[in-house]
Formats: structure tokens, sequence, C-alpha cells
């Protein structure tokens, strides 16, 4: 029903440090590769979890994994 294929976080189009002395690459580094990166997992469990929610015909499955896809 959806498609196989994963969510991947993409590389930035600029390094960490571009942005210093704004914002330090110490913490884009740690934002985009552990908060965003959280979203992207999370976002593939939650599509792999509304597949099984419709294989299933469980409704409250199907509801609970969209409000994750919308969330991440």
């Amino acid at each position: 029903l959806l498609s196989t294929s994963k969510f991947t976080l993409p590389d930035l189009s600029y390094g960490y440090g571009e942005l210093e002395p704004v914002i330090s690459g110490t913490i884009m580094q740690l934002h985009h590769s552990k908060h965003h990166a959280a979203y992207v997992t999370n976002l593939n469990i939650a599509t792999a979890k509304l597949e099984e929610a419709l294989h299933k015909n469980d409704v409250t499955g199907i509801v609970a994994a969209q409000q994750a896809i919308k969330f991440n």
C-alpha cells in the first residue's frame, strides 16, 4: 500500500561551522545529526506501523500512526 522506501536525513548544503559565530558548529552538528535524525527515524517507524495497521484494518492503530507521522 505504501512506498517501501525509507526516509533519509539529507546532508546539509553547507558545513556545520558555516553559521558561526551566530550558531556554533558543534550545536549545528548535534542538532542535525541527533535531533533531526531522530525525527527521520521516528517517521520511518510510524510509516511501518501505519502499513501494519492498514494491513490488519486496525483503525485505532491507523489513527495513532497518522498522528505520529504528522508529528514527525
